[in-house]
């Protein structure tokens, strides 16, 4: 086989791999109590404002890579389960910053926890190189995912449609 065949067939196996993946955790999130607390958004929400600290929401949603409008939803959400506070923000009274609460970091960390066991469980039969390697290509398919959404100019199709 030549080389442009063999790369056709490659682009063909991860773009089929890729929506088993997506189903494969589907079903696994639903038959799962792991987000009985706080759903997958919130969660990821809450990962990345655990990193950034006290922030607005333009701010988180610009690191979420989505629209300010859907992070106003899911922080709304989060805060009316205690997960997340607002706070004034200290450069300028009018507007305000978000935080996690105590409440939300235990329950960020305890999501986490759950997540990594299961990940422990599915990979336990790799090798180091072999994890070490998943790793790497995941964070390396992310980090062109963003840069694909930030030259196009806009969200992902389906992350930030008007609901109708």
């Amino acid at each position: 086989m030549d080389n442009e065949a063999g790369r056709a067939d490659d682009i063909g196996a991860i773009e089929l791999e890729l929506i088993k993946l997506v189903r494969h955790l589907e079903t696994f999130a639903r038959r799962s109590s792991l987000y009985a607390r706080v759903d997958r958004a919130g969660y990821l929400a809450m990962r990345v404002l655990d990193g950034l600290g006290p922030v607005s929401t333009n701010a988180l949603a610009q690191a979420l890579g989505l629209d300010a409008s859907t992070v106003t939803r899911q922080i709304a959400a989060l805060e009316r389960s205690g997960f997340i506070a607002r706070c004034p923000d200290p450069a300028d009274g009018r507007s305000s910053t978000i935080a996690l609460t105590p409440e939300g970091r235990r329950a960020m960390r305890e999501v986490e926890e759950e997540r990594r066991r299961r990940i422990e469980v599915l990979v336990r039969d790799w090798d180091a190189a072999e994890q070490a390697g998943l790793a790497a290509a995941l964070t390396r398919l992310n980090s062109s995912l963003v840069q694909s959404v930030a030259r196009s100019g806009k969200p992902p199709r389906g992350q930030d449609a008007p609901h109708r």
